[in-house]
């Protein structure tokens, strides 16, 4: 019994109590399982630093912001743009690829066409013009037979084609009928188109009904008003207007009739050296 005692109290000094069969008969002591309880597994990783000891962390590096330089777009000028000189034709005219009389000719303008002007000639005497009707007719007209508007100095000139032939050409054209000492004579418009300068002049007026003729010679181009002698042209240079009149008819009904005008101009005085020839018909 000593024993047993001893080693119950043996048991609950330690924490162990076990009940044994043999030591307490006829008591059946179930035999407890303890099952130990699962600790949670943490799957978290925990990171320690040493006491003291303070890691920095890295700043992020400052990468400066650059700001877009603003340009300035300039605003356009308000530049006017201007209209381009216009050629009014005030005489009838030709318009030939040269500046002269023995060029092909390209087209004939009457009296109200507008054109516009597309250069200066540097010969001077002839402005280069375009059709606005037709762009293909592009050449030279007189510029005596054109009223032009608008600023021509902004033009670039043109330097003609070489001139075909140096053989001196003429434009003619009936002006009017005038008067002096009671006879009618009939006056001319002469345009030197040519190459080379005139300093003579015939002219022969016949009238078809009657088959009566005047004629005469003269060394200058001069404009007459009445039997006034108001300008004295001589010699006809090239891109130059001259005039020629007829000497009075001395039969009457000469402005009813129909005439016909032969006028041959000179390159030298008296009729010599080239001489070229026109005929004009004067219609009642």
């Amino acid at each position: 019994m000593h024993t047993t005692f001893f080693k119950l109290f043996y048991l609950l000094t330690t924490g162990v109590l076990v009940l044994s069969a043999c030591n307490m008969p006829g008591n059946i002591a179930p035999t407890e399982t303890t099952t130990p309880t699962a600790q949670p597994t943490i799957n978290a990783t925990a990171t320690i630093e040493a006491a003291g000891t303070q890691t920095k962390q890295a700043e992020p590096t400052e990468t400066p912001t650059v700001t877009p330089t603003e340009t300035l777009t300039p605003k356009p000028s308000a530049t006017a743009t201007s209209e381009p000189p216009i050629a009014e034709v005030v005489r009838e005219s030709n318009c030939r690829v040269g500046p002269a009389g023995n060029y092909k000719l390209v087209a004939k303008y009457q009296v109200g066409q507008m054109l516009e002007v597309v250069a200066n000639d540097l010969g001077a005497g002839y402005q280069f013009v375009q059709n606005p009707d037709k762009p293909e007719e592009q050449c030279y007209l007189l510029t005596q037979n054109i009223k032009i508007t608008g600023d021509t100095s902004v033009l670039p000139e043109f330097t003609p084609l070489p001139s075909p032939t140096a053989a001196p050409y003429f434009e003619v054209s009936f002006k009017k009928f005038d008067k002096c000492e009671g006879k009618d004579y009939a006056n001319f418009i002469v345009e030197n188109a040519g190459s080379a300068p005139f300093r003579s002049v015939y002219i022969k007026v016949t009238d078809q009904k009657v088959n009566k003729s005047v004629e005469q010679a003269l060394n200058a181009f001069d404009q007459r008003v009445g039997c006034v002698l108001a300008k004295n042209i001589a010699p006809l240079n090239t891109g130059a207007t001259g005039y020629v009149a007829s000497p009075g008819f001395e039969w009457g009904g000469g402005r009813e009739h129909k005439l016909r005008a032969v006028i041959m101009l000179c390159t030298e005085k008296d009729l010599k050296g080239t001489c070229v020839t026109q005929t004009v018909d004067i219609k009642p």
